[in-house]
């Protein structure tokens, strides 16, 4: 990551929302010194009023950006930002793991996450996302198709099931096969097809003729994941 970049880019967003600004965060990957190949730059632009001006000054901008690897950023009011942690707490444990303040305040210093929330979360994307495996397998046509399902999706089901290891000890890995052996280890688990769909998204192959069966295991896994998730107060409580 071009530090001359981050640079060029926080000039302009000083510029742009000016006495506005509460902080610039960096997060993520990036701000751990650790970046994933392939990976944007992670940022969180926090203001006290968001003015229209500020906003379309920022949308001329965005493209140039967007192509150097920082997409638009989630724009938040520090009250919006206060009365959202219960809604994103997984977006919010993420930035406040691995992040580096720019420019103005630590705004998520102070932020708390309750366990019940996060909880919510995980289940309700969790089966989500298995909803929609169910239904893309409907309209994938072919092995291929259904392989390029596998590899495609293989990556948030992992981020989100990264969830569960939140839910009993906050200090969770990142990567997605340190996830996959921490669930497996602390659930007593097996989530092999999982991992062989992460194994093509890093370029392993996956013949043909074994993507159907292949896929029925991979929702079989997901299957266990949401079942977990949706058990975790009774098995906290054993």
């Amino acid at each position: 990551m071009s530090g001359g970049l981050l640079e060029e880019y926080r000039a302009e967003v000083e510029r742009i929302f000016g006495e506005e600004l509460v902080s610039l965060t960096l997060y993520g990957s990036h701000a751990a010194g650790e970046p994933e190949p392939g990976v944007d730059i992670s940022i969180l632009i926090v203001v006290r009023d968001l003015r229209r001006e500020a906003l379309t000054a920022y949308r001329n901008i965005a493209h140039r950006y967007a192509r150097r690897g920082i997409p638009a950023p989630p724009i938040f009011t520090e009250e919006f930002l206060r009365g959202s942690a219960d809604v994103f707490p997984l977006e919010f444990l993420g930035m406040m793991e691995r992040r580096r303040v720019l420019s103005g305040a630590d705004v998520l210093a102070g932020i708390t996450v309750a366990t019940e929330n996060l909880r919510h979360q995980v289940e309700f994307e969790m089966k989500g996302k298995l909803l929609s495996l169910r239904r893309m397998y409907m309209h994938a046509f072919g092995n291929k198709e259904l392989i390029d399902l596998m590899r495609n999706t293989v990556g948030p089901i992992v981020s989100v099931a990264r969830g569960l290891l939140l839910l009993s000890n906050r200090d969770a890995p990142h990567g997605k096969l340190e996830i996959l052996d921490g669930i497996e280890s602390r659930f007593g688990v097996r989530l092999t097809a999982l991992r062989e769909a992460l194994a093509a998204r890093r370029g392993g192959k996956i013949p043909p003729a074994r993507a159907e069966e292949l896929f029925f295991e991979y929702l079989e896994n997901v299957e266990r994941l949401c079942s977990l998730v949706d058990g975790y107060n009774a098995e906290r409580s054993e």
